[in-house]
Parts: structure tokens; C-alpha cells; sequence
């Protein structure tokens, strides 16, 4: 804030909620497009909320994300057990900075058939089979909708607060009194 003025206003509004859809879903693989639409309701109300200390809006969002998480999971790891056709000529793409939302859950589903069926293929192509592969990807999975889930509303906040910071300077991050006892320890 030293270095750099920045009116908290609809504008900076705007590029809280977009860096904060970017933090929690940057591969754009959980949220639909619908989700997208609902949340616009608060794009030029960020600022507001900021001032008065209504942060339920980003904790809405948060939870929503959480919820697509464990549904794409689930179904991840149903995937898991259907044979994959290596032979069809077909791409994943994995820089979705510039894919649009998924209109619909088939869309999303698609999305993970094939981030699952190139999981595997490049597990298999790392020289495990089938069953290791499968065993592997599960845990993985497995392991993402559990580390949202054990995300407390200390660690939304600051999710939240650096969009908000991030929005003004690329280069300055909160950190939870958490985060920066454990930066501490680390350094």
C-alpha cells in the first residue's frame, strides 16, 4: 500500500473476483460456467464488502468450489475403473488459461475423461500397469478432495485476501498468522 495507491473501487472489484476464480479453479476443471454467472452478482461488490468486512461472499464461493471438487473427484475415480481406447485421436490440453468455463457437466466430464485417461497413460508410459496406475491416480485424487476439505476458514481468508492483494501487486501475498509462523520456521 506504500508503494502503490490503489482505490478500492468497482474496477479493483472486478480483478479481486477474477484472481480469486483463478487461485481456487486456474485450470478451470471444477466450475461451470453457471457457477461463473452466479458469482458475477458480487464482481463490482468486492470492494464494498472489503470495506465493511462481509467476506461471506468469497466463503460462498469457496464452499461452491469445494463441492465441484468433490464431485469431479468422485467421478474421477469412477473413470478410473472403465478401459481407456489409447488408440482414438484425441488431445488433452493442459494450459486451460484460455479455455472458456464448461458450459455443462458433460463438457466438464469430458474435460476429465480425458485429464484421467492421460493420468494413466502417462503413468503406464512411466512403466507401471494398469492396476499400479489406477492405484496411484486414486490415491492422487483422493488426496485433492482432501486437502480442500481440510481447508479451514483461516486458510479461505487468506485465499481470499490474496486475490485482493494480488489484484493491486503481482508480487505481494498475505500470509495467516499460520502461514507466516510456518514461512518463518522454514526460513
Amino acid at each position: 500500500y506504500h508503494y502503490k495507491k490503489s482505490v478500492l473501487d468497482d474496477d479493483l472489484s472486478l480483478r479481486i473476483l477474477d484472481k480469486y476464480l483463478e487461485i481456487l479453479d486456474p485450470t478451470k476443471s471444477y466450475l461451470l460456467a453457471s457457477d461463473i454467472e452466479e458469482f458475477a452478482q458480487h464482481e463490482i461488490r468486492f470492494d464494498d464488502y472489503l470495506r465493511y468486512s462481509d467476506l461471506k461472499a468469497a466463503f460462498d464461493i469457496f464452499v461452491r468450489y469445494r463441492q465441484r471438487v468433490s464431485e469431479r473427484i468422485a467421478k474421477a475415480v469412477e473413470l478410473l475403473d472403465h478401459d481407456f481406447d489409447f488408440t482414438r485421436d484425441e488431445t488433452f490440453t493442459f494450459d486451460r488459461e484460455e479455455a472458456p468455463w464448461a458450459e455443462t457437466e458433460v463438457a466438464l466430464q469430458e474435460l476429465w475423461r480425458k485429464r484421467v485417461k492421460n493420468d494413466v497413460l502417462a503413468l503406464e508410459l512411466a512403466g507401471d500397469k494398469r492396476d499400479e496406475a489406477k492405484k496411484k491416480l486414486t490415491q492422487r485424487y483422493l488426496g485433492i478432495a482432501r486437502r480442500k476439505e481440510q481447508l479451514d476458514s483461516e486458510d479461505i481468508f487468506q485465499t481470499f485476501i490474496n486475490a485482493y492483494t494480488t489484484s493491486i501487486d503481482p508480487h505481494t501475498a498475505y500470509f495467516s498468522p499460520r502461514t507466516s509462523e510456518n514461512f518463518k520456521i522454514r526460513m
